[in-house]
């Protein structure tokens, strides 16, 4: 049913942080090394531009030592806006395809783009997943992207907005119904990407040690980006160390 699909019925939010337990200095930055885990190890990506940055970072991180299929288009999620974009893929029928062809150990998703204004009636405004039709079109969705990518049992990481989180916004929104998907379905799991790269007065550093953090490949550098997915293979395949700000 689809009132059982979690944010249908009403919005969810992204929780904010206990003062004493706020990180007002430097963020983490992702990880510096690649640990135990990941040899051998299959991951698709799918998505977004983020994605596609995450996914070359994966690529960089694993070398020779796995495999990366980075699947993340440019400006398209799964919300179907109207047009629907004709450089994006039709992920009801392609996502499924990629997970027989490429069998993956686990699974990337991000769909910041799904944060947008977006018209989603024909002769209709845009609207954000503020709106509330939109929102439940929009879990719809991603309740139905999260059965095809996890079908056999394959584990679903899902980025949190990149937006900052701010009170009543669309990125605590966005994050929010992500976080709630990653409690109630088994395997999926919540990658807060925002708070790697900024802290929690929303302080996103331009640079670390001297290291630029973004870049003008789309959104983040190319030292950025090993970094990040170093921290997105060791947080699907390192397993005894327990980790923060992902759950």
């Amino acid at each position: 049913m689809l009132s059982e699909i979690p944010c249908y019925a009403a919005p969810c939010s992204f929780p904010e942080t206990s003062p004493n337990l706020r990180n007002t200095s430097i963020p983490p930055w992702g990880d510096p090394a690649l640990l135990p885990g990941a040899e051998g190890k299959k991951v698709l990506v799918v998505g977004d531009s983020w994605g596609r940055d995450a996914g070359d970072g994966i690529a960089s991180a694993l070398g020779k030592k796995g495999q990366a299929k980075n699947a993340a288009v440019l400006a398209c999620g799964i919300r179907k806006p109207l047009p629907i974009p004709k450089t994006c893929p039709n992920w009801e029928v392609e996502w499924p395809a990629l997970m027989d062809k490429v069998r993956p150990d686990a699974v990337l998703m991000s769909i910041q783009w799904d944060a947008g204004e977006q018209q989603i009636d024909p002769g209709g405004k845009r609207v954000t997943i503020r709106d509330d039709e939109a929102r439940r079109r929009f879990v719809t969705n991603l309740d139905r992207a999260i059965r095809i990518l996890s079908n056999r049992g394959t584990p679903v990481y899902v980025f949190g907005s990149t937006f900052a989180h701010t009170p009543n916004t669309v990125a605590v929104l966005l994050s929010g119904i992500l976080l709630e998907f990653s409690k109630k379905y088994p395997g999926v799991h919540y990658l807060d990407l925002y708070h790697q790269l900024c802290n929690d007065l929303n302080q996103c550093p331009k640079e670390i040690s001297g290291v630029p953090v973004y870049g003008t490949s789309v959104h983040i550098s190319v030292e950025t980006k090993v970094r990040i997915g170093n921290w997105i293979l060791n947080s699907m395949f390192y397993h005894p160390v327990m980790r923060t700000k992902n759950t």
